[in-house]
């Protein structure tokens, strides 16, 4: 008999790739885009992680350290891949981030807001963002 139980990472990663066999037969067209700033000491301090399914881009993470941070190595990034993007023919951007983390940033870069669930997490807002390119 079939039981529900907690996934082992084995399970989870199975999951993954049996999703990603399944969705493969209608999204035949996509690539991981990952791009990184690093120090003089070639330690990662920035980053941006995406994917590209045909003709949207979607921004799945962007992370600077602490160390790094309110010195434009986000927008260097964010800047870098929408001229990927755009190179790459993709028609827009996506992605969702929240209160605590940077929907300000999203917005003053030209991302518009099209959707919210305020609270989501305890007190803290989940934004949706797009940009057409």
């Amino acid at each position: 008999m079939e039981k529900i139980k907690n996934c082992s990472e084995e399970n989870a990663k199975y999951i993954h790739r049996r999703l990603q066999e399944y969705n493969s037969q209608y999204i035949t067209d996509c690539e991981d885009l990952s791009y990184c700033i690093e120090n003089e000491n070639g330690e990662c301090i920035a980053g941006i992680v995406a994917s590209r399914d045909l003709d949207c881009i979607t921004i799945d993470y962007l992370f600077v350290d602490d160390a790094y941070r309110e010195k434009g190595y986000g927008s260097k990034l964010l800047t870098y891949l929408e001229m990927q993007a755009v190179r790459m023919s993709a028609k827009r951007i996506i992605l969702n981030t929240f209160s605590f983390q940077a929907p300000d940033f999203y917005e003053k870069h030209g991302y518009e807001l099209f959707g919210k669930i305020e609270p989501c997490f305890g007190d803290y807002g989940q934004y949706f963002f797009k940009k057409e390119l």
